[in-house]
């Protein structure tokens, strides 16, 4: 499978000035860390998706040789490999433009905007804090993973290299970035736009308990969904309805005594 996009995320309130920003930085990272490790090889970058519910863009490089395609890993890996150094406290060897572009995504995070997550087809490391400087140590805030399921709506997927889809969260509509495991693509015939769970790796903020990705995707159950005026089964259903005793005597019956 070809490893080509790289994803940047804002979790919580983003305003269109703070998108604006992000993707500025954006550009000026992703271009800078092209020149830094394949200076020699064109690549042209483009959009691949942009979803809300979290302010997500997805970019994938393209090169015009197939035989070029590994200058686009290489930037992919650096993509990676700098957001686990800031995460890590670790020096990571760049451009200047490169930190400060990485310095400015990161410093979004403001209250309003919860986390900034770098996130690609493998690897994903999440932000809840603004660190003081590129490269030190944040604390101990990190991701974890386990084997678990997600309930939401699928609304966007792509084909591009591996088979990735949004998953809007049931709870809070946040998107989540599912990935399927190769051979699994089967499983997503008739459930985009339907309400499902997912099944897979699950990864979590440990602050939050929010899901952030689902990879290793193994199966997407399609789940029922309530019709309209079905909260009338319901009647019946409380003590005291249909005939009861009403509340307003069980209080003043309690009041008395």
């Amino acid at each position: 499978m070809h490893k080509d996009t790289l994803t940047l995320v804002l979790n919580g309130e983003v305003s269109l000035r703070d998108y604006s920003e992000a993707i500025k930085e954006l550009f000026v990272l992703v271009n800078g860390l092209h020149k830094d490790v394949a200076p020699q090889t064109p690549i042209e970058w483009f959009i691949d998706s942009l979803e809300a519910g979290s302010a997500t863009a997805t970019v994938r490089g393209s090169v015009d040789n197939e035989r070029d395609f590994d200058s686009v890993e290489r930037v992919v890996a650096a993509y990676e490999d700098l957001g686990q150094c800031i995460r890590a406290g670790r020096q990571f060897s760049c451009s200047p433009s490169v930190k400060a572009a990485a310095r400015k995504i990161v410093s979004l995070v403001n209250g309003r905007i919860t986390s900034v997550r770098f996130e690609t087809s493998d690897v994903d490391v999440e932000f809840s804090q603004r660190p003081d400087e590129l490269c030190k140590p944040e604390g101990e805030h990190v991701v974890e993973a386990a084997y678990g399921s997600v309930r939401g709506r699928i609304q966007s997927m792509t084909n591009r290299g591996r088979l990735r889809f949004t998953l809007y969260d049931l709870i809070d509509d946040s998107a989540i970035s599912c990935y399927l495991a190769p051979g699994s693509e089967d499983i997503m015939r008739e459930a985009w736009g339907k309400l499902v769970a997912v099944e897979g790796l699950v990864r979590r903020d440990s602050e939050t308990g929010r899901a952030t990705t689902v990879r290793e995707v193994k199966d997407i159950v399609i789940l029922a969904e309530g019709k309209l005026l079905d909260y009338r089964e319901a009647i019946g259903a409380a003590p005291g309805f249909l005939g009861g005793e009403l509340p307003e005597h069980v209080v003043r019956r309690a009041r008395d005594v």
